[in-house]
């Protein structure tokens, strides 16, 4: 079953994402910028939209879940594959610009494919920041532990109470991170915003249907969550400390608001029928399939590329840059993904691509 507005907001994402990056980088565009600067919202709804579609696909009526191996080959081949080839295509890249090889630090390269990554720019102990300067990995990093804390909750049968301890898990994550910042707290914080999808799928297995009220219950959770974020922001600026939307500690809190803020205005959509959908994030449905691998590449690919700069010419420098991430992202998603995906998953029942 296809949820088609979901598709269309997933590809709408991870355009602009990769949209406000390239605005972003070019300060003469001046007030533009200013319609690009919710860049964190976006991957947000990245999380949201992955709950989702993770629980769904992973539970069917009538059936119990799978095994854990088969959801971890599963979840393995979706992440890595696409994770492996833009390594690869970035090194390259990055040799071709450097005119000599071009090599991560072991360090980095093995913290990366353990998926423990995050925006060391803006956020207090990381352990290690993207490679090659690729900053938009660092929600991979949450994105694959979300995946692996995902069938220990599901060791909870009763699914109420399953919400229950996520969100106890987030409101404990926001208290020790606003105290003592650390890695595990800050996964912890931000799974109350991947589980309101997840949430929001077993409602629908249940009942087929779902209205906000369903999900009052994790964004209940999220919401006491982001307050001993506010506190934190609170002593922050009394201390004299500077503040910014995009660095510790008000980058986090932006993060769990927003998610609540843009979960209701999706129901509030809803109940004005769509208006205008269809026109605005529903032209970027064609973009769902390779959103993942564009999300993946396009910092480097795109946005800050300099492997073509011999060409000389800034037009068809900028067409080839794009050209060659979309000819990147079709063979990840179309090719490179489903063969990795069929060797270690046998084949018994449809693919769940995200």
């Amino acid at each position: 079953m296809k949820f088609h507005r979901l598709e269309a907001a997933r590809g709408f994402a991870a355009t602009y994402v990769c949209v406000g990056h390239l605005v972003l980088a070019k300060p003469s565009l001046g007030t533009l910028a200013y319609a690009f600067k919710f860049g964190q919202e976006a991957v947000m709804v990245f999380f949201v939209l992955s709950g989702f579609v993770i629980y769904w696909a992973s539970s069917k009526p009538n059936a119990p879940h799978e095994p854990f191996s088969r959801y971890f080959a599963k979840r393995f081949a979706r992440i890595y594959s696409v994770w492996f080839l833009a390594l690869l295509a970035t090194f390259v890249m990055a040799s071709i610009s450097a005119q000599r090889i071009v090599l991560e630090s072991p360090a980095r390269l093995l913290g990366n494919a353990l998926m423990l990554q995050d925006f060391d720019g803006g956020k207090p102990s990381v352990i290690c920041g993207a490679v090659y300067g690729n900053t938009p990995l660092w929600s991979l990093h949450y994105e694959w532990w979300f995946y692996m804390a995902f069938p220990w909750v599901l060791l909870i049968p009763n699914w109420r109470v399953r919400s229950h301890a996520v969100g106890a898990t987030c409101v404990v994550g926001a208290l020790s991170y606003a105290i003592l910042p650390n890695p595990l707290s800050r996964i912890f914080l931000y799974f109350g915003i991947w589980w309101i999808g997840a949430h929001a799928a077993m409602v629908m297995r249940l009942r087929n249907r779902i209205e906000i009220r369903d999900v009052a219950v994790p964004l209940g959770y999220v919401a006491l969550s982001s307050l001993p974020m506010i506190a934190l922001c609170t002593m922050w600026v009394d201390r004299g400390n500077p503040m910014s939307p995009g660095v510790h500690p008000l980058l986090e809190t932006r993060h769990l608001l927003s998610s609540i803020a843009l979960v209701t205005l999706a129901f509030a959509w809803r109940r004005l029928g769509w208006i205008g959908f269809r026109w605005t994030i529903g032209l970027c449905t064609v973009v769902a399939p390779i959103s993942f691998s564009l999300y993946v590449l396009h910092y480097n690919s795109i946005v800050h590329a300099t492997y073509l700069n011999f060409i000389g010419s800034p037009t068809i420098e900028f067409l080839a840059y794009v050209l060659l991430t979309i000819v990147f992202c079709l063979f990840a998603e179309i090719v490179a993904y489903p063969r990795i995906r069929s060797i270690l998953v046998p084949s018994r029942n449809t693919a769940d691509n995200i």
